[in-house]
């Protein structure tokens, strides 16, 4: 399916709606309408083209929007042969993310209460199957279409009219708070890096898609054979969970991954048998393998992978999200060594890896960001923004001490600052603090403390890590401050029991140490937490008006098109925004409607009431913020012989046209921008032939 709809800016406004054959890239339908005026239709398989229609499109004065902008852009020039520039289009579903809408036309007209005469019609996707893709193999006809099914193309005819129907009132009732003429722009720049794409290692992926494959069928055919054929497959969770519990006595309730960690990692001797299935069981839930699968039937002709780069697509926070490849979402922690990466890399290309590795799973994950390379006789310069979160954290909050800190280390004047935090909780001089305390003690804290994270953040980052707290309770009762012991055990008695009543008591009261003393360290960051809550309070309750938390931070509830909105203005001018916020007396929560991307309801999550808090609110500040502050230094970058192929996180990613280094490139991304004075930014870069974790 192909929808467009082509609206101009202090011009003509056309909206218009491809449907295309998806085999052929084949245009079926064209419906289209200036303004605000009736809607026709073209049907291509009938009629030609209408000469209106041609002049628009071929019209460079003339701008357009689509829902998903990219893939109707790339339809017209492919399936009419009419290129259009990026700078031409907008795009609705990208405005509806900027606001933290859904992203499918039909969530996101239902989220705006969009009236049935105006909405996407139910029963499109039924239609959709019918004509835009081939008919099923068992039925006689190759294809279905007017001559087949007469009644239904007649209604497939209204479904594209309605649909622009659908996108006008979504366009209109969006708001235009982070969808200014700087946010379209940004959009531009995003379709040309999407435009680029990266170049791909074709044999790395087709290697990697043919081990995992292998792989998956060595773990199917183990599972079948230690169960002796009771369970067929580690997805047949309350059929495994019975037989685990009969055979080995083990008691548990569910089949998830991290239950199988917890019993592996425990005190428990696990029978040898047992410990094989877990260990396959979590092996076969791994997605991450399963990309070079996906990537490899998306490369084009030419050896790049385009379309990869959902701008704001990531819920409430406008960050990148990834589609198809998915980068944003290839492991980061708990990676060998480079140089083993490499070496698997090279031996999985000679079909030698199983002889030469013994962890797979764990490297062909590891090796997915070598599948990004450089051009011939040139090399990629990569470079990220230093610990950009924590900074901004830091820099909100006006936590003074940790700023300067920055300062300090960027300038080569002072410790690291996973080293001074863990000074900081252990009374020690940082310059003296060993790896082993730096990590269990800097980056772990740093990493899951500062959006009011406890136990479970905790948790997840020793996990990530490797680090049992408990296992340094000696080094926390010689040196961590005495308060901060006392209290973690007045807590666990008041509360702490009670709400993690599975932890081990010691490895609860080392990590609650930790987290007072960390909390302890940094009393302008739990303050803003208190600040935010607080002030979103305020604003829900007093509609109109303008509450602070913070030097930085403004909240405010306005409504728009016949709904009220939280807002949270940033000092980039941007906002958070969180649809029909609601405060709760009884218990003092706060929840708004929003996309929920863990639920049930396909790749653009669930629209559902959610809850937030002090903390969650400053994660969503801090990388949104982030986002910003990268973002605005990305055109003159792309515009100074480093043009972006990719960008992940806090990362850009760029094929350099006049041997540019990464440390010019860094150079570019630590620029202050101007609504950003006295914040420590920095940047760190390298040039290499294949794309990898620095």
């Amino acid at each position: 399916m192909l929808y467009l709809d082509l609206e101009t800016f202090n011009t003509q406004d056309i909206s218009v709606g491809t449907y295309c054959y998806a085999e052929t890239a084949e245009v079926l339908l064209f419906a289209y309408a200036m303004d605000d005026g009736p809607v026709r239709v073209w049907d291509r398989t009938q009629d030609i083209f209408p000469a209106d229609l041609f002049r628009w499109l071929n019209d460079d004065s003339i701008f357009l929007t689509a829902h998903n902008a990219m893939f109707d852009r790339t339809m017209i020039t492919h399936a009419l042969d009419i290129p259009t520039r990026p700078e031409r289009w907008r795009c609705t579903m990208a405005k509806a993310y900027s606001h933290a809408f859904p992203g499918s036309l039909e969530a996101c007209g239902a989220a705006l209460g969009l009236p049935k005469d105006k909405a996407k019609l139910a029963d499109g996707k039924k239609l959709i199957n019918r004509f835009c893709k081939p008919a099923p193999s068992n039925h006689k006809a190759e294809r279905y279409d007017h001559t087949t099914h007469p009644e239904e193309w007649a209604k497939f005819i209204h479904y594209a009219a309605m649909d622009i129907e659908a996108v006008r009132e979504v366009d209109k009732r969006l708001p235009s708070w982070n969808w200014k003429e700087s946010d379209v722009a940004l959009y531009h720049l995003d379709q040309r890096i999407n435009d680029r794409g990266f170049r791909v290692d074709q044999e790395l992926t087709a290697a990697g898609a043919r081990a995992a494959a292998a792989d998956k069928a060595r773990m199917a055919a183990e599972f079948v054979q230690i169960t002796g054929e009771a369970v067929e497959r580690p997805t047949q969770r309350a059929k495994f969970c019975d037989y685990l519990n009969d055979r080995f006595d083990l008691g548990i309730d569910n089949t998830r991954a991290e239950t199988f960690r917890e019993l592996i990692a425990g005190d428990q001797e696990l029978d040898p048998e047992c410990q094989q299935l877990m260990e396959i069981s979590i092996m076969s839930n791994k997605t991450s393998t399963a990309k070079y699968a996906t990537l490899a039937p998306a490369v084009s002709k030419d050896g790049r992978f385009r379309g990869g780069l959902q701008f704001r697509g990531a819920a409430r926070t406008r960050r990148w999200a990834g589609r198809t490849f998915q980068p944003q979402n290839l492991p980061s922690r708990g990676l060998p060594a480079q140089r083993s990466i490499d070496q698997y890399i090279r031996a999985l290309k000679a079909d030698m890896h199983e002889v030469l590795f013994d962890d797979l799973m764990l490297y062909g994950s590891a090796a997915l960001r070598g599948v990004v390379i450089a051009p011939d006789n040139q090399k990629l310069a990569i470079a990220d923004l230093s610990n950009i979160e924590g900074r901004v954290n830091a820099w909100l909050a006006g936590e003074s001490w940790k700023i300067q800190a920055f300062f300090d280390f960027d300038a080569g004047r002072g410790p690291d600052l996973y080293n001074i935090t863990a000074g900081g909780i252990l009374g020690k001089d940082p310059y003296k603090i060993g790896k082993k305390d730096r990590n269990v003690f800097g980056k772990v804290p740093e990493l899951a403390l500062g959006y009011e994270g406890g136990y479970g953040a905790l948790e997840t980052f020793c996990k990530s890590y490797g680090v049992l707290m408990a296992d340094h309770e000696e080094t926390i009762r010689a040196n961590v401050d005495s308060k901060y012991l006392s209290a973690a055990k007045a807590n666990y008695t008041k509360w702490g029991a009670e709400k993690n009543p599975e932890a081990d008591p010691t490895e609860w009261l080392a990590r609650e140490t930790v987290k007072l003393g960390w909390r302890g360290r940094h009393p302008k960051i739990v303050q803003l937490w208190k600040a935010c809550k607080e002030a979103a309070k305020l604003a829900i309750q007093n509609p109109g008006k303008t509450f602070r938390a913070g030097a930085h931070l403004r909240f405010k509830v306005q409504r728009h098109a016949g709904l009220p909105y939280l807002l949270c203005r940033l000092p980039s001018g941007n906002f958070l925004c969180y649809c029909e916020p609601r405060y709760h007396e009884k218990d003092g929560a706060i929840t708004y409607m929003g996309i929920d991307s863990s639920a049930t309801g396909g790749m653009y999550g669930k629209w559902q009431r959610l809850y937030t808090y002090g903390g969650k609110i400053v994660e969503n500040a801090c990388q949104s913020l982030a986002m910003d502050i990268m973002a605005a230094n990305m055109p003159e970058i792309d515009a100074s012989g480093f043009p972006i192929i990719l960008t992940v996180h806090d990362e850009d990613i760029c094929e350099p046209t006049n041997g540019g280094t990464g440390a010019v490139l860094a150079a570019m991304m630590a620029k202050n921008p101007e609504w950003l004075p006295n914040f420590p930014l920095a940047a760190a870069g390298y040039e290499t032939y294949r794309y990898r974790k620095d």
